[in-house]
């Protein structure tokens, strides 16, 4: 297994949150590495407004998932989710990691 290299930030409608979180677990080294997760709302032309309710508040309510790996498990989940789940609307963004570590 190779060092952490990147951090993976999934969006996904609240709808979906816990079959895309039953689907993260199943992946194995997202489910050893572990993930965090928390409610959101998400603003903009861009948002993908799923009723008349959250067109109106000019919000959408999502979860954003993040896991710190590396290339080829990040990758790798992705394609899980995209053959577990597709047409979700769930999105995803990559970045590098700095450092990582524990305090203390």
């Amino acid at each position: 297994m190779t060092a952490p290299t990147l951090v993976l930030t999934l969006l996904a409608p609240k709808e979906i949150e816990e079959r895309l979180t039953d689907v993260m677990l199943d992946h194995a080294p997202t489910a050893t590495a572990g993930f965090t997760s928390r409610e959101i709302n998400g603003h903009g032309a861009a948002a993908a407004y799923r009723n008349v309710a959250e067109q109106i508040r000019g919000r959408t309510r999502l979860i954003e998932l993040t896991v710190v790996a590396n290339k080829a498990d990040a990758d790798g989940l992705i394609a899980h989710i995209a053959e577990a789940l597709p047409g979700r609307g769930i999105t995803y963004q990559t970045g590098p990691l700095g450092s990582a570590g524990i305090v203390g």
